[in-house]
């Protein structure tokens, strides 16, 4: 019995050696590191960004309806296209306003660029663009389709995928970046809070209407 104890002792020893270093050595030799930020620059990367609040992106993509998320996607791809890098050396193509107003499809593209940026940076990025893309998609479909208080689920997760993006990206930066509430960006949230207002009301009155 006192050998049973002993080897687990001493099995449970080695483990903890092994779960705290061992596990956490990175393998990967100086060559596949090299290939894979060949990689990373051939797919597409940017040394610009427009870093914001993670917070407080999410209330006012929230409070404006959805609508000030077109003006964070005009003010990324604005910064992105200017730093944008890549082996091939060629321009993204399309100008800041039409990628913000069709940012429900670019915004896959935008994740891309984010995330491999952040893993040639070796930082960790977000979710997979693919996932966050269709989650953006789904996000902005059920916000028409769905009746009452779906609608702010929808929203809500809608604003909590570009606020977690935005929290990847702050990272890069190597410190915080506050959630102080600024008047470059209060202008344009009181411009989204004020059309989606306008889209809210005109949603209620046809509900109403309808009901009537």
């Amino acid at each position: 019995m006192e050998r049973w104890l002993d080897f687990v002792v001493v099995f449970g020893g080695l483990y903890a050696i092994y779960f705290f270093t061992l596990r956490r050595w990175d393998y990967t030799t100086e060559a596949k590191r090299r290939a894979q930020k060949d990689e990373l620059k051939r797919q597409g990367l940017s040394n610009a960004y427009y870093f914001t609040g993670a917070w407080k992106l999410f209330i006012y993509i929230f409070c404006t309806g959805g609508i000030y998320a077109f003006y964070w996607l005009y003010k990324q791809w604005k910064s992105v296209a200017k730093g944008y890098l890549n082996t091939a050396r060629q321009p993204l193509k399309g100008w800041p306003v039409w990628r913000a107003l069709f940012g429900a499809v670019t915004f896959y593209q935008l994740a891309g660029i984010i995330n491999r940026t952040c893993l040639y940076m070796h930082k960790r990025p977000s979710m997979a663009a693919w996932f966050s893309g269709t989650v953006w998609i789904i996000c902005v479909a059920g916000s028409i389709i769905l009746p009452g208080w779906y609608k702010l689920v929808c929203l809500a997760i809608f604003a909590a995928v570009a606020a977690r993006l935005q929290y990847r990206l702050n990272a890069l930066t190597g410190k915080e970046v506050p959630n102080l509430f600024q008047i470059t960006d209060i202008i344009p949230a009181g411009v989204s809070l004020l059309a989606g207002g306008c889209l809210w009301a005109g949603y209620l009155w046809k509900t109403a209407f309808i009901s009537f």
